[in-house]
């Protein structure tokens, strides 16, 4: 797993940096929001309580050009996160905390309607506190993918339903990794 992040990484940085170059102007800002994320790890049972602050990049031209074409919109999302993570099963219960941000993220969002579905996914770090689970590291990798809606309220607000799996792990790079794999719903407001 830990060699198809690598790839995943750097086939993603290949393809932006000639096409950033390549575009008449640079990635703008086309949305920015919040998320407030809850859920847990069935196998550990942690809960997971998050915000998720993010902003949306444009694409570069020919894409946003080509996916427009199909009455659809990308982005380029960069989101960090805060979170506080409780485990309190079992007689080692504890209360931890994470904060991460996910650089390679994208989504894609479909039609004009008066509700829009969307996919995305993405790779990020986290740092994490928790310890009974014997991550290996504090530093994690975090792989993500969630599917949603998108009800817009006006020309400049949306609101936003969703839902993720992540899992995060050190990819190899501890003794042990074990990972967590957690499953939580969002909802959130996006400002264009």
């Amino acid at each position: 797993m830990m060699h198809f992040r690598r790839w995943v990484i750097v086939l993603f940085v290949c393809a932006m940096t000639p096409a950033a170059a390549a575009a008449d102007e640079p990635f703008a800002v086309r949305e920015w929001g919040v998320r407030a994320a809850g859920g847990l790890d069935p196998s550990n049972v942690i809960q997971y309580y998050a915000l998720h602050p993010f902003v949306g990049f444009s694409l570069w031209k020919k894409a946003d050009r080509w996916l427009a074409e199909r009455d659809v919109t990308g982005r380029w999302i960069i989101e960090p996160s805060v979170a506080y993570v409780r485990d309190d099963h079992g007689k080692h219960q504890t209360s931890s905390f994470e904060i991460g941000v996910s650089p390679l993220f994208a989504r894609l969002t479909f039609g004009e309607r008066a509700v829009r579905p969307f996919i995305e996914g993405g790779e990020g770090l986290i740092y994490t506190d928790l310890r009974k689970q014997h991550l290996g590291t504090r530093v994690q990798f975090s792989s993500q993918f969630g599917v949603g809606l998108e009800f817009p309220l006006d020309d400049d607000r949306s609101l936003t339903f969703g839902a993720r799996i992540r899992h995060i792990s050190n990819a190899g790079l501890a003794g042990t990794n074990p990972g967590i794999t957690m499953f939580f719903g969002m909802i959130g407001v996006t400002f264009r």
